[in-house]
Order: structure tokens, then sequence, then C-alpha cells
């Protein structure tokens, strides 16, 4: 279960869009992470959990309208109901710029991997899951040591 990552993947659309020329406010990353955070627990322990908050938050390159975002998270640490993880977002993809080449006719459609993705940012997180509400792994990736020794 340490280790293990969960991976998201996600375009920004118009809606993402908060300030001018299409940036992205960074609460939509965190968003994101949760989500991922949701998916983790119920890997990990069959329940969608609740996320007590971040730790550290860095965003470190822009994200804009038409990214093709890649956000993971994975567990570093378990306790008895308590889980700490990382997380990261990734830019894989975007739309090309209307003055990068000649795109007649494809100016809305035209996009582009990235070569090497982009980090946009990272965080640790906290998420808890009660005991009563522990049902153990539901993927067997996710293996729980900790719960053997109940």
């Amino acid at each position: 279960m340490v280790g293990e990552k969960v991976v998201f993947h996600s375009m920004m659309s118009e809606k993402d869009g908060h300030y001018v020329g299409g940036l992205v406010n960074g609460a939509r990353i965190l968003h994101f992470w949760g989500d991922v955070g949701t998916e983790l627990m119920v890997r990990v322990d069959g329940d969608i959990s609740l996320f007590l908050g971040y730790d550290e938050v860095e965003f470190t390159a822009p994200v804009h309208v038409g990214d093709f975002m890649e956000y993971t998270g994975w567990i570093e640490e378990v306790g008895s109901q308590s889980y700490k993880c990382k997380f990261e977002a990734w830019k894989v993809g975007a739309m090309l710029d209307r003055t990068d080449a000649d795109m007649t006719g494809i100016e809305h459609t035209a996009a582009t991997a990235c070569t090497e993705k982009v980090l946009c940012g990272k965080a640790k997180g906290s998420l808890f899951i009660a005991t009563a509400n522990q049902r153990g792994e539901t993927d067997p990736a996710f293996t729980h040591e900790h719960k053997a020794k109940k």
C-alpha cells in the first residue's frame, strides 16, 4: 500500500479558467487531489474517508485552460486511522498556441503532448478513516500490513 500510486487525468476546460489569459486557479488542483485521495482510501480500506487537510502545498508552474493534467497520489505513512499522503500535479499536454504553426482550419483543436512532463504542484495531506469503517484493502496492490496484526 505505501508507495502504490493512484493516477487521474483531466483536461482543463473553459470552466476551469479563473484569471486573465485562461490561467487556472490552484484550488482546482486541490480539488483533483481530493479525488485522488478518495480513490487511495477506497483502494486501501474500502471507505471514501475524510480529508483532514494539507500540510504543505506548492504550486511550481502555471496551469491554463486546455492543459492536459495528470494528478498522482500515494500513501507515505499509515496510522491506526490516519494516512499521510503525497500528491503531485503534472502537465502532460497542452493546446497549441495559434502562433506556433500554420493551423488553418484546426485552430480550436490542435494540441500536443509534452515531451517532458511539467510538475505544476506538489503537496502533503492527511486522510482519516475511523476504525469502524475500515474494511481492509479492496485492491490487491494495496497490501495492508498493519491490519494483519489485529
